[in-house]
């Protein structure tokens, strides 16, 4: 921000000329919604933020984050964008920076006014000034009516996991429920996150959530991961239930609401009891002996002696352990890298945007997986491929062609197309073979 602040400072006060001559600053501040009109609920819209001044701006204003009910609001961290306009014949110059506004229900949603701090130049002093109050119409398709959240996207599943297994538990101990979502092509902060329900006996703790986007190169955003988790601790002992998770979602590609039923969970746990390490034998209790027998149970004797040697071997061996442990961690975590980058990866992304994805998609799919590929050359050219001997080369080459000149996308039978390029693949790796890695000698 100090390096934004003084570029900003540096751009003003060349595009202000004697903006010091006209006395104290001006300042405004001003927002709208894109689009405007009704929207349908769950999707992005922005709430634009313009601040200007007759000056400068020393510092970068102060963008606070608000709340709306029923909507998610997020500022990105993006670079703020430099304005300048002439109004009523007065130069004015500024910052303009998006917010991002998400419904999840159909209604009005109130956008409440915030205060900005701005720092003029001209002056010693900051101002602060108040956005104006908006008001956003989302509705929702026919079928979504009655939603608690209404959330769109192409694909959502859904997974759980319980730690540790809840086949011994003991009144005191802990229980940990894990739900992830994964929406396909759907941001992770727009996903909604799970309600978890109260249980009589058990004591919730919810634990903050974790949202990652999952990118691949040249794709882009491929899904949106949630990940919500709850800590039940058990007060007393009996049987429990936890209550089954049900997650809606409206289908974009069916155009249907649909659910997903997290199954319940149920347990046991049982009053923590005390083992004596020693047992005290009955009959010398009841001779009234001067002294008592302690009797020393083997097998706990030699679990003992076990666990000794063996945490005295750990430790005298882990020098090694963890040097070996570092390197085959190095070796998988390589060969894992490897193989994510490799051509197979590659092929299947590009399988996959062939079948589901428009053409735009489809092309830097396709050069992705020429260039992971020994059997081309690079970098990828369509152009460059043998079509002589395969007619689907041909039309591919004149669709991408196509593209690139922003005519109408060709329709193509990808699975032709598919079996052209390894065949292909196939001819060029066989041509490799056979040359020789020898330069030819000189002919004289």
């Amino acid at each position: 921000m100090k390096i934004f602040a003084f570029v900003l400072l540096i751009f003003m006060w060349l595009m202000s000329g004697s903006a010091l001559a006209q006395g104290a600053p001006q300042l405004l501040v001003r927002a709208h919604i894109e689009p405007s009109g009704t929207v349908v609920a769950g999707t992005e819209v922005k709430l634009i933020v313009d601040c200007l001044t007759t000056t400068w701006f020393t510092e970068a204003p102060n963008w606070p984050l608000y709340t709306v009910p029923n909507a998610i609001v997020n500022l990105p961290d993006e670079q703020a964008e430099n304005l300048h306009e002439v109004i009523n014949g007065v130069s004015w110059y500024g910052v303009s920076r998006a917010y991002r506004v998400v419904p999840q229900t159909a209604g009005a949603f109130e956008i409440p006014s915030f205060a900005i701090t701005m720092y003029p130049g001209g002056t010693n002093s900051s101002a602060t000034l108040t956005t104006p109050a908006l008001r956003l119409v989302a509705t929702v398709p026919a079928g979504a009516e009655g939603m608690s959240v209404f959330f769109p996207t192409q694909k959502l599943s859904a997974k759980q996991t319980i730690e540790p297994s809840p086949n011994d538990l003991k009144v005191g101990g802990a229980l940990t429920r894990t739900i992830t979502q994964t929406a396909a092509g759907t941001e992770s902060m727009l996903i909604p996150p799970v309600n978890f329900g109260d249980v009589d006996g058990l004591k919730r703790y919810p634990k903050p959530s974790g949202t990652k986007n999952i990118m691949q190169d040249r794709a882009g955003l491929v899904a949106g991961e949630r990940t919500d988790t709850v800590t039940y601790v058990i007060n007393r002992s009996g049987r429990f239930k936890l209550p089954p998770v049900t997650i809606e979602w409206w289908n974009t590609a069916t155009q249907r609401r649909e659910k997903i039923v997290v199954s319940a969970v149920s347990f046991s746990a049982a009053t923590a009891k005390e083992k004596p390490l020693f047992d005290i034998p009955l009959d010398a209790l009841s001779k009234g002996g001067a002294h008592r027998i302690i009797v020393i149970d083997r097998s706990r004797a030699l679990i003992a002696v076990l666990s000794l040697a063996f945490l005295l071997a750990m430790i005298w061996a882990y020098p090694r352990l963890a040097s070996r442990c570092k390197q085959a961690k190095r070796v998988w975590v390589s060969a894992r890298n490897r193989y994510a980058e490799g051509e197979a990866p590659a092929w299947r992304v590009f399988h996959a945007a062939a079948r589901n994805g428009p053409l735009p998609r489809v092309i830097p799919a396709l050069y992705r997986w020429m260039d992971k590929s020994p059997d081309f050359k690079h970098p990828a050219r369509i152009d460059g491929l043998d079509s002589s001997a395969d007619p689907e080369l041909r039309e591919l080459a004149d669709t991408v062609a196509t593209h690139y000149s922003d005519s109408p996308d060709a329709n193509l039978d990808w699975n032709k197309v598919e079996r052209a390029l390894r065949r292909a693949a196939t001819r060029a790796r066989k041509k490799r073979n056979t040359q020789s890695p020898l330069p030819p000698l000189n002919q004289y």
